[in-house]
Parts: C-alpha cells; structure tokens; sequence
C-alpha cells in the first residue's frame, strides 16, 4: 500500500472533470509503462492511496514516473509552479497477509465516507477504482489536451485493468465483488452511526467540488509519528517481515562497505535496488 500527500495537504487534487482525467491517465500510463499491477486506487482532494503488486521490482520506477506526471500536469491546470506533493517519502506498506490486504483496500476506498465527506462510496467525485473492481471493467483514458508538445511519445489513450490481491485468486468475480460491497457497506453503516450520535453532517458531493483547491483542512495534522513499513493481523508473519528488513539493512551495510573498500566482486542481497538496476553490483536471486 502507497500513500502520497500533497505539500501543506492542499486540495490540489480536488475533483473535477480535468483533474480526474489527468490522475487517470497518469496513473494507467505509468501502470502500463512500468508493466505494474494495480490492485486499488483512490485519489481523496489532498493524498492518495493505492496498492501495487511490484512482481518485476520497479515500484521506485513506476512511483516516480506516476507522481512526476501527475504533478507537472496539475501544477499546469492550476497555474502553478511550486512542488505538488509534500517533501516527506512516499509512504510504503508491506502487507504481510490477506486480510491486511483486503483492510488496506477498504480503508482506501472509503477513506472519504470514513472522513465524512460523503455519505457513501460511490458519491465521491474523485478518481476511485471500485466502480472498475465491481464491474470488472477496465479503466481507460484518452490523454489530456493542452499539456503535450507535438509528437510526444505519451499514449494517445490508455487503460488500465485492476487486478485482484493474488490472495483472492480462488474466489470468482461475484463472490469477490460481494466481498468488496459488503465491507463498503459496513463503513458506511458505522458513518452513518456516527452521525446520528455525534448529529454530524457529511461534507457532500457539491462542498467538495466547490473546494478550492488552494485551501487546506483545518485540522492539525500530527508529525513525527511512526512511519510503518509492514502491515499485519498476524503477529508471527508481521515479525518475520520486520526480521527481513532488519537483516536487508544489515547485510546490504556490510555490502557497501566492502563495495567502498574495493572488492567489486561483492554480492549484494536480494532487493538492492539503485546499485542493480545502475548496473554496478550483483545481487543474490530471490529465496
């Protein structure tokens, strides 16, 4: 799971016919230039969230090339110059099992309900896949006019499918598609619960598309919090990933030393990425 954030968490992705059009096409682009799978997107007006299943070891890549688009584009639309998205690193989330995945999924595509923004999924104005997952349908875009020179390399039209978690793989379509609504239902249920204990009111479709999109929440926003990089239900399998990690960061450090001191013919392991793909190192395969 993938999060980025807007800098000053300003609307800069505030719905709308344009903006939704230059998400989606970026994003399918970059799935289709980078050969990622994408299992779910949702673009709220200030972050979004998404997951990926990196089978070729290229998200860096693919990450870069999605949010660079996305940024030059809208910083066109919007008539502005600065850095799109916040200074802080993309936030990346391991899932270590199924229903960690299936969670994170729901929690992305019903961040806006959860928030209340809308009372139910399907009323956010924003680009969300779940409208594709449950149709099964693919998500395609022809490329924005106005911000390419001519002859670009840039597809004239793109389409993306999403794929399903690889964990689900055993289920059909309309048990996994009644898997994805039912857990929908319930977040909107436990909003709606919400509103009528606190008399809370939704934000609604129309107050969200009259955002601009130079504003910003008025919330306080935490720092310095824990930046997770594994995500699990199972303890045993959340520890095994954290040892992973743990022992990557220990044996790439005695790799790069030796690397330092001359010895060219070290082996880097498994998930080294910059040093592989610029062609300087050997890496061990994957267990």
């Amino acid at each position: 799971m993938l999060t980025r954030r807007c800098t000053q968490r300003m609307f800069l992705l505030r719905p709308s016919k344009e903006v939704n059009r230059i998400i989606a096409y970026c994003l399918a682009e970059a799935a289709g230039h980078c050969e990622m799978e994408v299992l779910w997107f949702a673009a709220q007006a200030n972050h979004i969230h998404f997951g990926i299943y990196d089978k070729e070891g290229v998200y860096p890549v693919f990450i870069q090339r999605l949010h660079k688009n996305i940024a030059t584009l809208l910083n066109v639309a919007h008539g502005r110059w600065e850095n799109l998205w916040a200074s802080e690193q993309t936030s990346v989330v391991h899932c270590t099992d199924p229903k960690s995945v299936f969670e994170k999924m729901i929690y992305s595509l019903t961040n806006f309900v959860k928030d209340q923004i809308v009372a139910r999924a399907f009323d956010w104005p924003g680009v969300s896949s779940l409208p594709k997952q449950l149709a099964d349908a693919a998500l395609t875009e022809t490329r924005p006019v106005g911000y390419f020179a001519d002859g670009t390399a840039m597809p004239e039209e793109v389409s993306l499918r999403f794929s399903r978690p690889h964990v689900f793989d055993h289920l059909s379509h309309e048990q996994w598609a009644d898997m994805i609504r039912a857990a929908v239902h319930d977040v909107e249920r436990k909003a709606a619960e919400e509103r009528e204990q606190t008399g809370r009111r939704v934000l609604g479709r129309k107050a969200v598309l009259a955002q601009s999109p130079f504003d910003r929440p008025d919330s306080h926003e935490p720092r310095r919090e824990m930046s997770p990089r594994v995500a699990g239900k199972n303890k045993w399998a959340r520890i095994e990933a954290l040892q992973r990690c743990a022992q990557f960061l220990t044996e790439y450090a005695d790799a790069l030393a030796a690397y330092r001191d001359g010895q060219t013919d070290v082996v880097f392991p498994f998930g080294t990425y910059k040093l592989r793909v610029e062609g300087h190192v050997c890496c061990r395969a994957a267990a």
